[in-house]
């Protein structure tokens, strides 16, 4: 039932939906010698008088230590949640190129959590096919992450290190230089490979301070955390630059299952198809339907098994014999007994002679056994075999209730 509070208030406004509570977290973080790393990822970014090759060398310089390039994946975090935003993220085909949305994303994204538990019984998530593996960035995941960056950096920064003064200034220096070439064609590339072979320099020098056993765990904070948001980024990218063709994938596969029963398909499927997993699902389909039984439902201990088992006998009416002492219904029960019905049969024969044939066929040792002794141990026998024939239809049942 939908929640009618509120609805009317929602149709009548817009969300405006933004990244602003990211643009909050990666501020949080900008501090220290990340505020100049970031300055200087944007201003290459946008800079039109760069040209691509010499935007490449200066990225290639400032990733020299990449872990301290932490401008770089914040200002990436940025820009990547706001295409998350508006669909530019999204998978477009040669014969499907209409603009993806964010709503036509959440909606595949909701449709592949469904499919994806249906076809395998477990949550999308164990597939890095989730929700947060769509958009976790920008549901703040990362938040804690970037919590622990501006925690590192603080402390660096509270040492007052040369190398990160060293760093910083080699980082203005090229900050600068940008800012001089405004619109101007003038470029001395003699200068610029200078600054860079100078903040190369620097970077390196920093990291040979904060390889030191005094700082060497804040390093390892801002290595690990490099690696686990820029994975987070490239794992919704890669995801949301195939949604169309995986979501597609689990609703084919669905679709195909839901023709399992119509006969006709089933057997049309069967033939046509030439992996032998796909055979034996259509194949078997309707042997192992019929081994369901919702009586045999939710047997999860030993306890419940038997449980289960006991209610089944009893819907089946038995024990249908309880008294080894009445001859003639023993005897017409091993006549009933799926083991024993095409060996023996009663022409001319009489109960006590049934139930001699009866023990001796199923293995039941009758040595100095009178007639109700060995009726005793025939309808032990027979009684104890219904258990175990239900037992094994309820391991059929669990099986065929079982993905595999």
């Amino acid at each position: 039932m939908t929640v009618q509070q509120g609805l009317k208030s929602l149709a009548e406004s817009n969300p405006n939906f933004s990244n602003q509570a990211v643009q909050n977290a990666i501020a949080d973080a900008n501090v220290g010698f990340v505020i100049k790393t970031k300055q200087l990822q944007y201003l290459t970014d946008i800079n039109s008088t760069l040209t691509d090759v010499q935007k490449n060398s200066l990225r290639a310089s400032l990733n020299v230590q990449n872990y301290l390039n932490i401008g770089r994946y914040l200002q990436d975090l940025d820009n990547h949640t706001f295409k998350l935003l508006d669909g530019s993220l999204g998978e477009v085909t040669a014969n499907d190129n209409t603009t993806p949305t964010f709503l036509e994303h959440l909606g595949a994204v909701d449709a592949i959590q469904g499919a994806y538990l249906t076809l395998y019984g477990s949550e999308a998530s164990t597939a890095n096919k989730g929700v947060d593996d769509h958009y976790g960035t920008l549901r703040g995941v990362l938040n804690v992450n970037l919590a622990e960056v501006k925690g590192a950096v603080q402390t660096i920064t509270a040492a007052a290190l040369a190398a990160d003064t060293g760093f910083q200034t080699a980082t203005q220096n090229i900050l600068d230089f940008i800012y001089t070439l405004g619109d101007s064609t003038t470029f001395d590339s003699s200068t610029f490979n200078s600054l860079l072979s100078a903040f190369e320099s620097a970077a390196n020098n920093f990291n040979t301070t904060l390889s030191t056993n005094t700082y060497v765990s804040l390093k390892n904070i801002l290595v690990a955390q490099q690696t686990t948001i820029q994975a987070q980024i490239d794992r919704e990218v890669a995801n949301l630059g195939s949604i169309r063709t995986y979501s597609e994938s689990l609703t084919n596969f669905i679709s195909y299952q839901s023709l399992a029963t119509n006969s006709t398909m089933r057997d049309l499927l069967a033939k046509t198809a030439q992996t032998q997993s796909w055979k034996d699902y259509f194949e078997n389909y309707q042997t192992r339907f019929n081994q369901q039984n919702p009586i045999y439902n939710n047997s999860m201990s030993d306890s419940a098994t038997d449980e289960i088992i006991n209610t089944a006998l009893r819907l089946k009416g038995l024990p249908d014999v309880k008294d080894y002492v009445d001859l003639v219904s023993v005897a017409k029960k091993a006549l009933r007994d799926i083991r024993l019905k095409t060996k023996i049969n009663d022409s001319g024969k009489n109960v006590i002679q049934i139930i001699k044939e009866s023990c001796e066929k199923l293995g039941i040792n009758i040595a100095g056994k009178d007639v109700y002794a060995q009726s005793e141990s025939l309808l032990s026998n027979m009684n104890n075999n219904d258990k175990e024939i239900i037992r094994q239809e309820l391991s059929l049942h669990q099986q065929v209730n079982t993905l595999s």
